[in-house]
C-alpha cells in the first residue's frame, strides 16, 4: 500500500479520535425535563366561570396601577435568616424573595424587593400546599412594592407549613407563592 494512503487513513482516524474526545468543549446539549415531582396549584384560576373569571380580571385592572409601597425596618434582637427563596408567579407576575427569620422567640415572614400586581382581598398564607385548605393566614398584604415582615403566630411548624403564599381570597386565585 501507498505510504500517502496510510498517512490519510490514520490522518482521518486521529481527527475522528480528536473531535470525539474534544468536541465536548464547543458542543451543547439543551434538555428540558419536566420536575420530578409536580407541584399541583389548588386554586379557582382553571375552574372559574367566564363570568367570575371577567370580574376578576376587571377588578384586577382597576387596582393593578395603584401600588401599596411600605418598609417595615427588621425587629430588634439580632434577627437570624433560616431559610430563603425566590418568589413565582402563578396568575400575575412578581418579582422578589421571601425569607424565614428567627428573632429571638418570634419567626417572621420577610418580603424583600417585593414586586407585585395589587389584586382585590389579597392575603399572605403559610401553607402546607400551594392551597389554602391546610394554611395559616398571616393577614392582608400591606404592600406591593418593598420590603415587609409578617409575624408567624408562635407555635406555627413552618416545617409543615412551608410555602408563602400571595392568595386572592376574593376569587380563590393564587397570584404568587415561594417554597422555602
Amino acid at each position: 500500500m501507498n505510504k500517502k494512503i496510510i498517512l490519510i487513513i490514520v490522518g482521518t482516524i486521529f481527527i475522528g479520535i480528536g473531535y470525539f474526545l474534544l468536541s465536548p468543549l464547543w458542543r451543547s446539549v439543551k434538555l428540558n425535563e419536566a420536575l420530578p415531582q409536580t407541584l399541583v396549584v389548588k386554586d379557582n384560576m382553571d375552574t372559574m366561570d367566564a363570568v367570575t373569571k371577567e370580574r376578576f380580571i376587571k377588578e384586577v385592572e382597576a387596582m393593578k396601577d395603584e401600588t401599596i409601597v411600605k418598609s417595615d425596618s427588621m425587629p430588634s434582637n439580632t434577627p437570624v435568616i433560616l431559610k430563603q427563596a425566590v418568589l413565582v408567579a402563578r396568575a400575575h407576575d412578581v418579582k422578589g424573595k421571601i425569607s424565614l427569620i428567627q428573632s429571638g422567640d418570634q419567626y417572621f415572614i420577610r418580603f424583600e424587593d417585593l414586586k407585585t400586581t395589587n389584586g382585590p382581598d389579597l392575603r399572605i398564607y403559610l401553607s402546607a400546599g400551594l392551597g389554602v385548605d391546610d394554611a395559616v393566614d398571616l393577614g392582608a398584604i400591606r404592600a406591593t412594592e418593598g420590603n415587609v415582615n409578617y409575624s408567624i403566630p408562635a407555635g406555627t411548624d413552618t416545617k409543615k407549613y412551608h410555602n408563602v403564599l400571595i392568595w386572592c381570597r376574593a376569587f380563590g386565585v393564587l397570584f404568587s407563592y415561594s417554597e422555602l
